[in-house]
């Protein structure tokens, strides 16, 4: 019984933990004038790094917000 409790426990674990790592957002840059481009939808890892490094328009890096804010 206790056997079958651990293993529950931890496929309910890897599965929240799974959960996370595979989010997905519509991501979009601002610019002037306070209008958004949409640069689509991005998940997990690359989800991660477009915000955190940013979407690169004609040279220049554009912040990138995704998700409701």
């Amino acid at each position: 019984m206790k056997s079958k409790s651990i293993l529950v426990i931890g496929i309910a674990a890897m599965a929240l933990l799974s959960c996370k790592k595979n989010k997905c957002a519509e991501c979009h840059y601002d610019v002037v004038g306070g209008s958004k481009v949409e640069i689509g939808k991005y998940c997990g890892d690359d989800l991660e790094n477009i915000e955190k490094t940013g979407f690169s328009v004609d040279g220049t890096m554009r912040e990138v917000h995704c998700g409701e804010h």
